[in-house]
């Protein structure tokens, strides 16, 4: 690789490092602003010009990586990655930014939002700012990688750091009517979906719960490849025989999320959606214990029995690393998980959903779940949390 015509103003080089490999949007100054691409929209801080869709040699930036990667992290210690240093800069003036929005009387307002994908309808996600490109993600993910790696993989993957989204509101996003930001699930397979804000009501008219107020379509199945194939995936389906229709329903009903269908494929209605049903599940997921931030599932093919060993040194308290293995491929699918539940500031309601902070009172038996009122907490222990509580903390 041919070093880089340009001279960094605010990125500093280790001896050797002449920027092989590197965009040249990080060659840029500190007055460099990112342009918008498709629709008007700005992706990944504006280092990638088409959606989701990196420009950059991947070998090129792996080669970069092995090249250089005992340089900045050297037996004496580390030092950030020139990458990571202009991205520290996009941040600091996010963050500048951030502070300065007045968001007073927005306890008093509710957001109806829009998501859909652009196209028909790893295990992560991150939120993209439209206006410039910012991203906002679980912080856990990149605390979870060391260095090094951690370069490689969002360089190649996603994006190339995060803004922490814990400490950050969508209102941060957008706050008006007509306002998209970008939502990415899943840095496996990549299911894109635009937010919109459709509606913003008077806090009078509205419960203040979240919940789903309309849809179109089955679920995907998990593990189909993200959106832009499981759009080829349906449009394929519709031209297809009645056999070969039922042929990819079955592929469908053979993923995780569906595994407890239980009918034959051909009473599987791809084209169905059932609103009371997705509000269940929403609820569900909402009141959930376990509804906490997971770090990025990764398929690893490990050097030497011993090379798994190094991750567990970035777990955080409550924190495990969780492997599925795959002979065949001689590799394993890697997730890092927690048994720490929600903050009480991040918690909802398991009757109803509604967020509600401080004034949320815990239940008694297992000091688990959350409620708003006793008549909730009444109400979803006949119907659900009776089954479930464990009475650790009932009196004998």
């Amino acid at each position: 690789m041919k070093p880089h015509p340009g001279k960094p103003k605010f990125i500093k080089f280790k001896s050797g490092d002449k920027g092989e490999g590197m965009p040249a949007a990080f060659m840029e100054g500190k007055t460099w602003s990112p342009k918008p691409g498709v629709k008007g929209q700005i992706h990944t801080w504006g280092l990638f010009p088409v959606a989701y869709i990196s420009p950059v040699d991947g070998i090129s930036m792996m080669y970069r990586t092995m090249l250089h990667q005992s340089k900045y992290l050297g037996l004496v210690g580390t030092s950030p990655w020139p990458e990571n240093q202009f991205l520290d800069v996009l941040k600091e003036r996010k963050r500048e930014q951030l502070s300065q929005l007045d968001l007073a009387g927005l306890d008093e307002r509710d957001i109806i939002i829009k998501i859909h994908m652009p196209v028909r309808n790893l295990h992560c996600y991150h939120f993209t700012d439209f206006r410039d490109g910012s991203l906002f993600g679980p912080e856990a993910i990149v605390e979870i990688w060391a260095p090094g790696i951690q370069w490689s993989h969002f360089g190649l993957q996603v994006g190339y750091d995060y803004m922490p989204d814990d400490k950050y509101m969508l209102a941060h996003l957008f706050s008006k009517v007509g306002d998209t930001i970008g939502y990415l699930y899943d840095f496996g397979d990549k299911w894109y979906h635009e937010i919109e804000v459709e509606e913003i009501l008077p806090r009078e008219q509205s419960y203040g719960q979240v919940k789903v107020l309309d849809g179109s379509g089955m679920c995907p199945g998990e593990n189909m490849r993200g959106s832009f194939q499981y759009d080829v995936f349906l449009k394929e389906y519709d031209a297809d025989s009645y056999i070969a229709q039922n042929k990819k329903k079955r592929e469908i009903l053979d993923t995780p999320n569906y595994k407890s269908f239980g009918k034959p494929p051909s009473l599987f209605d791809i084209e169905a959606f059932d609103i009371s049903a997705a509000n269940e599940r929403l609820a569900a997921a909402l009141a959930s214990p376990n509804s906490v931030r997971t770090g990025a599932k990764s398929f690893k093919m490990p050097m030497a029995p011993n090379a798994t060993d190094l991750e567990s040194h970035f777990l955080k308290k409550g924190q495990s690393i969780k492997r599925d293995w795959e002979p065949e491929s001689h590799g394993y699918w890697q997730e890092t998980t927690t048994e720490r539940k929600d903050k009480r500031s991040q918690a909802v309601c398991a009757a109803c959903g509604k967020p509600g902070g401080q004034e949320l009172k815990t239940c008694s038996g297992c000091r688990m779940i959350l409620y708003c009122s006793a008549e909730h907490q009444k109400a979803h222990w006949k119907d659900v949390h009776k089954s479930q509580c464990s009475r650790k903390y009932l009196k004998k």
